[in-house]
């Protein structure tokens, strides 16, 4: 679960980043929309990533034993949650 843990403490570091680099350009005299707007694009792809991240993480150490990692069901749960 540590492992697991600083991944997505690492995971929310770069996301930080990233919304800090948004807020930076729009701050600035000449904002670069272009850019500002793919890093947003990143950054919104980043959130939806860690959020399956996280559910799959909290519902294997939460809820479920190592032993059912191979039951047919767990693994569909957890398709269904990354989709």
């Amino acid at each position: 679960m540590q492992s697991d843990k600083q991944k997505l403490i690492h995971h929310i570091s770069r996301l930080e980043g990233q919304l800090q680099s948004i807020k930076k350009e729009l701050a600035s005299t000449e904002p670069d929309c272009k850019k500002a707007a793919l890093t947003l694009k990143a950054a919104s792809r980043s959130f939806s990533t860690l959020r399956m991240t996280f559910v799959s993480c909290f519902l294997e150490h939460k809820y479920l034993s190592k032993k059912q990692d191979s039951d047919t069901t767990y693994r569909a749960l957890i398709q269904v949650i990354n989709a």
